[in-house]
């Protein structure tokens, strides 16, 4: 297979990544998020108290996570959030899964499967 081939295989995977269920649902909860505002002041206040713990960690200096551990708790608790972070994680199961099967070939290993994985033979569990 030429080059040329490669290339073109590889920008019809882009293609089917861009237009899979996974990269739109994570699209249009990143936008319902973007737009809720109480999403977006619990992001600024986690951005702050994030910061604050590593300024205090890199000085040497009492490092308390229980305040980022608290906004984290609430951040988990908005939809608008939670339902980003799902999509987050289906997305990159997805490209994870994809990954696999490109390492896989390129490298002629079967792979580590296990049964819970998409790209399995149930017959192989």
């Amino acid at each position: 297979m030429s080059n040329y081939e490669v290339k073109e295989k590889a920008e019809l995977l882009a293609e089917a990544i861009t237009q899979s269920p996974e990269r739109t649902e994570l699209l249009r909860a990143q936008e319902a998020m973007t737009a809720d505002e109480s999403a977006q002041q619990l992001i600024a206040e986690f951005q702050v108290a994030y910061d604050c713990y590593m300024e205090n960690e890199k000085s040497g200096g009492l490092a308390d996570k229980t305040e980022v551990n608290r906004i984290q708790s609430r951040m988990d608790g908005n939809p608008s959030i939670a339902a980003y972070m799902t999509a987050q994680d289906k997305f990159r199961e997805m490209l994870d899964i994809a990954n696999t099967i490109l390492t896989n070939a390129i490298t002629g290993s079967s792979g580590d499967c296990s049964c819970q994985d998409d790209i399995c033979d149930s017959n192989r569990c």
